[in-house]
Formats: structure tokens, sequence, C-alpha cells
């Protein structure tokens, strides 16, 4: 009676990702340091598995269970059977509890694998009882397999190199939560991280980089590395994908090897994100015969049956200056520089095909055209995804608008990622059956190892689920519920998360009556407690607690807000500015709608108050797109007006550039407008770091009633942008009027 009594989690209110189909049955089973393991056929395959969920089960009940292998079946046992004639998926597999036992079987042993990591969560989710550290376990019956059979994660460690421990972590990790593929980025313009027999420069120099402040960056993954991780892998059940990315993003390599480039260097091994101009020499035999050595290596290495060749922004301006480029294309009779790069992939996976191997590429691969079946990794979205099903490619979904875990978690929160489709609308049937799964990203330009678990987590549990329920997943609200238990079970494991949305989301509002903001607050993870100010400090656990209420304020304010977790920051300050002027909720009349996408706070957003920073993405700015921003103010009746600003923000690698030139026009009660000047500026249009620049025209004490702004849009993408000729955005966030 007692153990009936004491604390059950129901498998439902935790499972991620949710089983197919789950029955709750009644009753409990009781786990203990005595529970002993059954496998029934004695196969190793079966043996692998119950040795690694013995072991797992250490540290919950106090040592690990005991393996019967033989004999007569045993009354409360855990019982692991792999049976081919089960009618489920490869990866499919049924998990049983009852109070009399527990029954884990599967076609394969990938299948028991993911049955035994279900019962591994259902155990973390519950409490231990007593100093037996026995765990009650409720009845169920689970019949469960993947929508998808890709279920990726890729780690970039080119630009910060992780460590072989590191990674062993996450392939823990990524295997709890039912994720099948590791996809290793291991070369790029910022490190080379793989020893290449006849090529020791890739690692003596390739691997290192000096950072701007003189310190040295860099690493590599001997041989006996590589195979530990990879065995490492393979008993979770995961699979690591090498990807050496060529042509473009070799710096690292020409650092060694300048002769394998079309001007022979010299080169670093770059500190710098980007696309560099730099590839290799598609026209030059020795790069292909370095290829064979490189990918030689990767074969022998990773027994999987995929290599993954980069082939992403690789820049033709070499090539078409190189005599020995353009001498390869007369020769192959290739039209351009593009079918230069289809011929140089056509290379590359001849040299892997001998070795067993097949080739992925990302998307830009599809402008030259692929070989039917070729396995394309789309990041650019639909399109692409459609033009690789197109082109009878199989396509791993990458959008980096969506999957893409270096943006942050306000770009792509959480909810984003659980509800983002695999196939875009308009696919036949056969187009379909061509979409192998998918794979979030983690690129580290700005990442190092310290800060990776805060922008992969929580947002991977919401990727998982994704792929494995997919069109049959539960409410985003049910998600997030089941979440919430998880979060503990993520602070055991070590793994310091981030946020689910922004750290703090700032809500304003004003009340023209009473002429006061009011502004609310949303946490962007439901264990935090919100500490603010109001007068320019940087908050402390003893400064004020946001409880929920409208925090109100009639004047100018700097507004810093903290996120706190158990009493410490758990992020950095996120600060608002509010400006209180002589037009604040005073309705512009535009003359040009603004952007559907680019909003900020609606008809108001110009005169809301709030100042927007360099993330346009967080909703304080409106995007005019080609268009010129025309304004009119109306301040209710004349008074005196000293000067008037507006701020526009620049983000060149977002399509985002300052006005060419800003007009104010001001005007009494008669609304006959004099031009009170015209301000241009200085920031370059090649600035690639986002900038805020404020324009102010002075007036000398004029009365005025109206207030008219022009801000002249340049139209498109400036020549040798990288969309030259596309639309180009205008950002403003505020017309303030002193």
């Amino acid at each position: 009676m007692q153990a009936k009594q004491e604390a059950v989690v129901r498998s439902s209110e935790g499972l991620i990702p949710m089983p197919q189909h789950l029955q709750q049955l009644p009753g409990t089973f009781t786990l203990s340091a005595s529970t002993i393991l059954e496998v029934k056929n004695n196969s190793p395959e079966e043996r692998q598995v119950a040795t690694f969920l013995s072991q797992s089960f250490k540290e919950t009940v106090g040592s690990s269970l005991a393996v019967k292998t033989k004999g007569k079946p045993v009354e409360g046992a855990i019982s692991l059977t792999i049976d081919s004639t089960l009618a489920l998926g490869q990866e499919g597999y049924q998990l049983t509890i009852q109070p009399t036992g527990i029954v884990c079987s599967a076609k394969t042993q990938g299948g028991l694998f993911w049955a035994v990591q279900t019962l591994r969560q259902l155990v973390a989710l519950q409490p231990v009882h007593g100093v037996s550290k026995k765990v009650l376990l409720p009845s169920l019956a689970i019949t469960d397999e993947p929508a998808y059979a890709w279920r990726g994660l890729l780690l970039d460690v080119s630009r910060h190199f992780m460590s072989k421990e590191f990674i062993k972590r996450y392939l823990d990790l990524l295997s709890f939560y039912k994720l099948n593929i590791l996809h290793l980025h291991l070369s790029d313009d910022q490190g080379w991280r793989l020893p290449i027999p006849g090529y020791s420069r890739l690692t003596q120099v390739g691997a290192w980089r000096k950072e701007e402040d003189g310190s040295t960056h860099g690493g590599f993954y001997m041989a006996t590395e590589v195979q530990e991780l990879v065995a490492y892998a393979q008993s979770r059940n995961i699979t690591i994908i090498p990807e050496i990315d060529v042509p473009g993003h070799v710096q690292a390599a020409l650092a060694a090897y300048p002769e394998l480039s079309c001007t022979g260097g010299p080169f670093q091994v770059s500190n710098k994100a980007g696309v560099h101009s730099d590839i290799l020499c598609a026209g030059n035999e020795q790069t292909y015969t370095f290829l064979t050595s490189v990918f030689q290596e990767v074969a022998r290495l990773f027994p999987g049956q995929y290599v993954h060749v980069g082939g992403d922004e690789a820049p033709k301006t070499r090539w078409r200056s190189c005599p020995k480029c353009q001498e390869r294309m007369k020769a192959e009779g290739l039209p351009d520089e593009e079918a230069l790069q289809a011929y140089f992939t056509r290379r590359v996976a001849a040299i892997v095909a001998p070795l067993g191997k097949k080739v992925i590429v990302w998307d830009e691969a599809l402008k030259g055209g692929i070989a039917s079946g070729t396995l394309v990794q789309s990041w650019h979205g639909a399109g692409a995804v459609r033009e690789a099903t197109r082109q009878h490619g199989q396509v791993i979904v990458s959008p980096r608008s969506s999957f893409y875990l270096d943006l942050n978690s306000g770009i792509t929160p959480l909810e984003k990622v659980y509800n983002t489709p695999l196939v875009p609308t308009g696919l036949s049937v056969q187009q379909e059956n061509l979409i192998k799964g998918a794979e979030a990203a983690l690129w580290t330009e700005t990442i190092p190892q310290e800060k990776v678990d805060a922008m992969v987590f929580p947002r991977l549990l919401a990727f998982s689920e994704n792929l494995w329920r997919h069109q049959n997943k539960p409410t985003f609200d049910n998600f997030s519920n089941r979440l919430n238990a998880h979060y503990s079970v993520l602070e055991k494991q070590g793994v310091t998360y981030g946020f689910e949305t922004w750290p703090v989301t700032v809500l304003p509002a004003y009340i023209p009556a009473t002429g006061a903001f009011a502004v609310r607050l949303q946490a962007g993870l439901p264990s935090t407690e919100l500490r603010y100010t109001l007068d320019n400090s940087l908050p402390s656990y003893a400064s004020a607690l946001y409880t929920g209420k409208a925090i109100g304020f009639t004047s100018s304010v700097t507004l810093k807000v903290t996120p706190f977790k158990n009493g410490k920051p758990y992020s950095e300050p996120v600060e608002a500015v509010f400006v209180k002027h002589k037009a604040v909720y005073k309705e512009p009349k535009l003359t040009h709608p603004f952007h559907g996408s680019y909003q900020g706070s609606g008809a108001m957003a110009l005169t809301d108050g709030i100042l927007g920073d360099a993330d346009y993405r967080k909703g304080f700015w409106q995007g005019f797109e080609k268009q010129d921003l025309e304004a009119i103010l109306d301040l209710g009746q004349e008074q005196t007006v000293t000067k008037v600003t507006t701020r526009f923000l620049q983000d060149a690698n977002s399509w985002i550039f300052l006005p060419t030139r800003v007009e104010v026009w001001v005007a009494g009660s008669n609304q006959k407008y004099a031009k009170a000047g015209v301000l241009s500026h200085l920031v370059p249009l090649t600035l690639e770091k986002p900038v805020i620049q404020s324009f102010t025209q002075a007036l000398d004490e004029t009365p005025v009633r109206y207030v008219k702004v022009i801000a002249k849009n340049i139209g498109v993408c400036p020549p040798g942008h990288p969309g030259a000729g596309g639309s180009a955005f205008l950002m403003a966030d505020e017309i303030i009027v002193h």
C-alpha cells in the first residue's frame, strides 16, 4: 500500500519526443538495484543494449543492474528482445511496463535502443524514493517509431574547436532525445581539424589561428580520438557525418598548402567570419590529388554511408581570372563557372565512390545541376527543397530561418522550431518521399564551447519532437508543459540551457490620458524571475522584482532588466530606452505602407516612445521595402518645436541600409510646409556591422503643428553586395519631436 501512495509522474506528462501511441495502464513497476535485466535471445546486439542500460541506471539506483542471458524468466525483470518478425519500422519499438515486469522489443538493435532511451527518460522524470533508491514507473504500453529517418545536429568544430569529451557528452544528449546523426563540420576558413597522411601542415598550420587579441585558438582530433568518438556514437545509435567543405571555405587548408589555390597565396588561417574569395583551384590536378588523400582518410575513419563535401558559398572570382580554371572549362566544354563547380563536385563524388561512400552537398550545388539521388542539405528554405526534389535529389531540410541554432532564441524561438514544416507545399508524393529528414545547425563563429549549451537547449528538444512526430505531433502548449519537467533532467546532465525566446520581451504601451508609459515584461524561461531598474543602474538581486503588473513612468527613462535563476543572473541585462516627447502616440500618416513582416508595434511604431537596438528582429523597427519613408505627424495644435530627430538602422548583411538623405518639413495649422533641412550621413554602405544613425534637425523654436519626414531609400542593394540589385530595406524606429 505504501508504494502506491508514493509519487509517480505519468508518462504522458514528460516524454520527449512524445511516442506515436501510448496507453496508460493500471499500477506501477518498482525499479531498484535488485532489478534483473533479461536478454531474451542472448544476441550480441541485445547484450550491447543491455550493458548500456545496466550501467546507465547506476547513478539512479546505486549500482548497475545484473544482466541475465539464459535460464527461466524472472518475474519483475526488464526483458530486452530483438525480433525481426515484428511489424515495426527499422527504428520502431514496443515498450510495455506492468507491475510484474517491463518488456522492450524491437525489430532491430536501433529500435531496441530507442525503447531503452524511452525507459531511461521515464526513470529520469520520476522521484527517487528512500535510501533504497527505488523508482516507481507508471504502467503503460507504447508502440513508437519516427516520422523521419534522418534526425541530426550539425556542430561546427572548425570555427571553435570542441574537445573529445565535450562531443561525447553531446552524443549522450542527442541519443537521449532520439536524434541519430551528429554532423561534424571539420574544416573551414578558421581551422582544419583532421590529420591527413602526407599533409602534415594541415594540422601544424591549418589547425591554429591568431585571434585579434593576440591569443591562439585551435586543435585537431587524432585518428585514434576519431575512432573512439565513432565507436561511442555507434553504441548510442548515432552516425557521425564528417564534413570537409570544398571548394570554398578552405582558407585554413590554403594557409598550409597555398599551391592549391588559383593565386599561390600566401594565406593565413582566418580569424574573421564571412565568405572568402580564395577557394581551391578547380583546374589544378594537384587539387584532386590532395582531395583523394583527404577523403581516403575520412572514409577510413568514419564508417557511415555518407561524406559531406560542402559546396556552399564558393565565390567564382578567382576561377574567372585563373588560366588553369579557364583552360579546364574549355577542355570540358563547360559554359560557366557554376558548371565548373558541378564538374568539381562530380570529381569529388568519383573520388569517394570507390571508397564505398556517397556525397552530401549544400544546396548551392543545385545551380550547376546534381546527379539523381544526390543528398542535398537545403539551408535556403522551401524553394531550395523544391528545386532539389525537382532534380531528383534526396533532401536534408535545414532552413536557416528555423533550424540554425546560432541565431538567438528570439529569432528562432522554441515554438518556431517546433512548428516548422519539413515538406513545402505543392510537392508530389514522389518528391515528398525524397525528404529524408532534417538537421539543426550550430555555426560557431561567435560561440566557443562553453556557450554551446545555451544556444542548443532547450530548442533541440522541440526539434527532436518535430522530426519524430512531425504532422502528427501534439500542440505546442502540450509540448511546452512537458518541457518544463525536462529542465531539471537537463540540469542533472550538466546542461546550462538557454532561453525559449528572447531572455526578456518588453511590451510597451502608453496611456495618453495620463501621459504615462505602462510597460509589461515576459520572461524567456519559466524558471527565471525578472529584476529591473529605471535609473540606468544595473539590476541586482536586490532590485525591484517584476510581478506581472505594468511598470509605469511619465518621463524618459532607461529600463534595465536582468533574468535571475536561483538568485544569480542568467543573462546579460536587457535594456530598453524610452523617450518622452511631443509626438508620443501621435499616429503617423504614411504615404507608403510599411512591410508586413516588419511592422514594429504597428501604427504607432514611429511614435511609441521606445527606441530599438541594433537587432531589428526584436520588433521595434518598422521596415519599408524599396519604398521611401514619408510620414506626417499632427501634434494636435501649434506648439514650440526646437528639434526633430529620426533614427534609422543599417545592417548590410540583412539588406538594410541607411537613407541616402532625410528631409524634415514643418507647418503650422495652415499646413503650408517649409523645408527645415536636409540631412545626410557618412556611413559606408559596405559597413558590415549593424549601426544606428540619428538624424537631427534643429529648429528656431518655431510654432509647429505638422511635422513631415521624408527618408530616401536606396531602393536596391548596391553593386558588390551579395544581394546586389535586390530589394533594399529602410528601417526606422522613432520620430522624436522636442
